[in-house]
């Protein structure tokens, strides 16, 4: 079985990385009483000026909490898949939209730490058309998972537009997609994005700029696929040494440094990202889609998840290595 390390203070725990997305019934989590503590410890004034962690609060990073957040995630969906769906709501939705899709779980392997734990961050859904065709969708649908129940905080969408004789016009497609989500809040080159604050709010104008420029390096999930956790997965679909795992190992922010972001902006707001590809072809006027990528995820839910399952981690493995101590103690240690 393929084994990883977590280095954790001095001691050293050897983790093994398998799947499904239950959790277990009993949680190594912190207490409510002691996340309160750490976040008072660790966090600064919160202030848009000072850069936050995401860090368990009895708001935040905590099972409860992330249940509480993905309540208020359903305003922000595509074809009738919601933010903040149970996994189990979210499939049968995709599968109204499309009996043909067959979402399969892509999962972590096991820990050491954690035996029997089955952590799954994600499930695919390919192409009903199959692999090579070039028209149709393919849907990633990100999850949090153990200990947490597996709430959807995101939704990739890529759609392919087949034949030039077949394919929308950008202005008719951009139109379709601003009759159901409004105006965008900021546009970037062949790309519209969509940011809602923790209220479900849409944040505009500068503000929207400033957020988009300081979080898009944090918000490193891909365009979807077979390697949306920043990697492709093996025969059994599971993923090794994945940003999932990163997360879960190094914290929310372990891309950037594990520094936070200002005010906690990156991990308090939703946000819908089309990105599209385009082409005219010779001898006409016309500019058709090629391609359209739309993302649609809820950072708070995704944040509060993997805090929580941090944290998880973080305790088990502290008791696998006072366990290890204790019995290395016993054995009285390397004789010189």
């Amino acid at each position: 079985m393929k084994k990883g390390t977590i280095w954790r203070v001095t001691a050293l725990a050897m983790v093994a990385l398998a799947g499904n997305w239950g959790h277990p019934a009993v949680s190594l989590a912190m207490s409510p009483a002691e996340q309160a503590a750490r976040l008072r410890q660790r966090q600064q004034v919160n202030s848009n000026n000072v850069s936050l962690k995401a860090e368990p609060s009895p708001e935040f990073g905590t099972l409860e909490a992330t249940a509480k957040i993905a309540e208020g995630a359903g305003f922000l969906g595509i074809v009738g898949i919601k933010l903040g769906m149970p996994a189990k709501k979210a499939v049968d939705a995709l599968e109204a939209y499309n009996a043909g899709f067959k979402p399969m779980p892509n999962t972590l392997y096991e820990y050491e730490a954690m035996p029997g734990v089955v952590m799954t961050p994600e499930l695919v859904a390919p192409n009903p058309a199959g692999p090579n065709a070039s028209a149709g969708d393919y849907f990633n649908l990100f999850v949090t998972y153990a200990p947490n129940e597996a709430f959807v905080w995101g939704i990739v969408r890529n759609i392919g537009f087949g034949r030039e004789d077949s394919r929308p016009t950008v202005e008719n497609t951009l139109a379709g997609v601003r009759k159901k989500y409004g105006s965008e809040s900021t546009k970037q080159p062949n790309r519209l994005v969509w940011i809602y604050d923790a209220q479900g709010q849409q944040v505009t104008g500068a503000k929207a700029d400033d957020i988009y420029s300081k979080c898009s390096q944090t918000w490193t999930v891909s365009s979807g696929g077979e390697s949306g956790g920043g990697n492709r997965p093996n025969a059994k679909h599971q993923l090794s040494n994945s940003m999932f795992d990163q997360q879960l190992k190094q914290g929310y922010y372990y891309g950037t440094g594990g520094y936070g972001s200002p005010g906690g902006m990156c991990h308090s707001h939703s946000v819908l990202d089309v990105y599209y590809l385009h082409a005219t072809p010779a001898g006409s006027s016309a500019d058709l889609m090629t391609s359209m990528t739309m993302g649609a995820f809820n950072r708070q839910l995704e944040a509060s998840g993997v805090t929580a399952s941090h944290a998880y981690l973080m305790t088990a493995a502290d008791k696998l290595n006072a366990k290890r101590g204790e019995e290395e103690s016993k054995r009285g240690g390397v004789k010189f």
